[in-house]
């Protein structure tokens, strides 16, 4: 098996020429950023690790499938809302009347 990274021990002055990679500090800025990018990342792991035993579990799931065929329908709000406009003109209509009657009587 090949190594993946390599390392010679060229001096420092012939490192920089760009034909081999850079020198150790080039390495050592990438390794500080990687370090950083793992630490942030671990932050991140943990919060989502906090957070995980307060999401909801299979079960709490199945019930909410479970009433989900018995709630109103678009069609179940439509209809009712026909329903109500059409009691609320009735009851309107009955007062009306009822209005005109007592005022005929009263007069």
């Amino acid at each position: 098996m090949r190594n993946v990274v390599g390392y010679s021990a060229v001096s420092k002055s012939s490192v920089g020429s760009g034909s081999d990679g850079g020198d150790v500090d080039d390495i050592l800025k990438r390794l500080g950023h990687v370090e950083t990018t793992v630490s942030e990342i671990r932050t991140e792991v943990s919060a989502i690790s906090a957070v995980i035993p307060h999401l909801a579990r299979e079960t709490a799931l199945s019930e909410v499938r479970a009433t989900i065929p018995h709630l109103a329908t678009k069609a179940d709000l439509k209809s009712m809302e026909t329903v109500i406009i059409k009691w609320i003109i009735a009851t309107v209509l009955a007062s009306a009347a009822l209005a005109f009657t007592v005022a005929r009587f009263v007069h």
